[in-house]
């Protein structure tokens, strides 16, 4: 009988230690995406061109100031996003190209705005926009894998592509010769290419990469001007000390109470002391405020977070968006 119940405890136990660990597992799975959470919202435009007829687009110069394939490229990529927003009129280039090349602003980094008003004249209200590719360029690297088990020793080989191509723009008033805009497009492609058992994989073609970061640059210059639908995830970053009140706000933001949800994360900020926790806190802070398009108290918040915490390398992409 005293064996009996023995074998019972110690089948208890391993019951227990069994379930208890399967528990632990799923308490870890679970754990390890409550600080995120995906939105699609309606963005607002970053500039408002609801009272704009006209627009003329200057030609598009390279690092060095030049035109080139991809100036041209990106200039016709221009040209297809704004022909596709209602209300705006296009003027062809060939019809200002004599006014344009008397501006000469993009070769000389300075603008005559007595020649920008003769545009105006011509065409009345409207904005001109100057276009400067800053970044055009293409890496590559290999990474092997792990041993192959149980093979001859051959690793794994795969390359990654990274195309960056970044392009500034400036918006001029027609009328008034101001810059009532600037912004620098930023676009980065990677891609892995196929796997390669014992062979040195070949170089990946750049001109996809190309393709695909045009084709996002095109985007992004329209989404300037339009309202456009955008699928936005935050990962908040977690703390032990504001963890518990971070859990609270997510569970606002996920059935749509944004207001109360975005007040805690606020608070969060106001209440913690420790450097890295108020570091988490603030860049918290400042995706809320980056999603919500308060751009400059997001940069702002971004910068506060990264002094306080110089190894929290999340807050540059923050700050390199806005800046």
């Amino acid at each position: 009988m005293k064996k009996l119940f023995s074998y019972s405890l110690i089948l208890i136990f391993i019951l227990t230690t069994k379930l208890s660990a399967q528990n632990n597992s799923i308490g870890s799975l679970f754990n390890q995406s409550w600080s995120k959470i995906t939105y699609m919202v309606d963005k607002q435009p970053m500039f408002d061109v609801s009272k704009t007829k006209n627009v003329i687009i200057s030609e598009i110069v390279n690092n060095v100031k030049r035109e080139d394939s991809h100036t041209a490229d990106i200039y016709d990529e221009f040209v297809t996003q704004v022909t596709q927003i209602d209300g705006l009129s296009l003027i062809d280039r060939d019809k200002t190209r004599s006014l344009l090349k008397e501006l000469n602003f993009q070769r000389s980094d300075y603008v005559d705005e007595n020649q920008i008003r003769k545009l105006g004249k011509f065409y009345g209200s409207g904005l001109l926009i100057f276009g400067r590719i800053q970044t055009d360029d293409f890496t590559q690297s290999i990474k092997k894998d792990k041993t192959l088990i149980g093979g001859n020793g051959c690793p794994t080989q795969r390359r990654t592509g990274v195309y960056r191509l970044d392009v500034n723009l400036k918006i001029i008033d027609l009328q008034t010769a101001k810059v009532l805009f600037s912004k620098t497009i930023k676009s980065m492609i990677r891609k892995k290419g196929p796997k390669y058992n014992c062979e040195y994989p070949p170089s990946l073609n750049p001109v996809e990469f190309y393709q695909s970061a045009k084709e996002d640059i095109g985007k992004q210059f329209r989404e300037l001007f339009t309202v456009h639908q955008r699928e936005y995830e935050i990962e908040f970053q977690t703390h032990r000390k504001f963890n518990s009140d971070l859990k609270s706000a997510i569970n606002l933001l996920e059935i749509d109470d944004f207001d109360g949800g975005y007040a805690m994360i606020k608070q969060i900020t106001q209440t913690t002391r420790d450097k890295k926790a108020q570091s988490f806190a603030l860049y918290n802070l400042a995706k809320m405020q980056l999603f919500n398009g308060e751009y400059e108290d997001s940069l702002k918040n971004a910068k506060e977070a990264y002094l306080l915490n110089p190894k929290n390398d999340a807050c540059l992409e923050i700050i390199n968006e806005l800046k």
